[in-house]
């Protein structure tokens, strides 16, 4: 499996509730921007995991619409922000697609990098808004997963 970590684009500071903050302007370009990227990689996604909340629902709105994809986004209660990451891992057991995205928030993405990556927080690695990791799995273990490339909306991708 190859496991797709998007961090929703930069919202508004403030709104009615945290679920409801929107992306800015700048948001939704740095989107766009890493949803070109990835788009190169010639990859064609099998699902779309997506947290509940509105930053997020549109991070993956334009992330999908930059791909010309039809793919549908299966709103995810397990990735809100304040879920950690090992009930993902234990979720994700039972996915058994080979390119799956995960549209979601810190601190939630950041720890699950590390743990599927690392196998521990220890040295844990924040991700930025609109950043995406490709974490390449055997299966979902700790430490079982190797970060292939990152994705940043600077144009300064990190390539393995």
């Amino acid at each position: 499996m190859k496991l797709y970590l998007l961090r929703h684009g930069e919202a508004q500071a403030r709104a009615a509730s945290d679920s409801q903050r929107q992306l800015t302007p700048h948001g939704v370009d740095d989107v766009r921007m890493v949803a070109r990227q990835f788009a190169a990689k010639g990859v064609t996604l099998d699902r779309c995991f997506v947290s509940p909340y509105v930053r997020a629902a549109e991070t993956a709105t334009e992330f999908l619409r930059e791909l010309h994809s039809d793919l549908p986004q299966e709103s995810q209660a397990l990735l809100k922000p304040e879920v950690r990451a090992l009930e993902v891992m234990r979720f994700l057991q039972g996915v058994h697609d080979h390119h799956v995205l995960l549209v979601s928030h810190n601190p939630l993405l950041s720890e699950l990098t590390a743990l599927l990556t690392e196998g521990s927080i220890e040295n844990l690695r924040i991700l930025s808004t609109a950043e995406l990791v490709c974490v390449a799995l055997d299966g979902i273990g700790l430490g079982a997963g190797t970060a292939v490339y990152r994705l940043l909306p600077s144009d300064h991708a990190w390539h393995d």
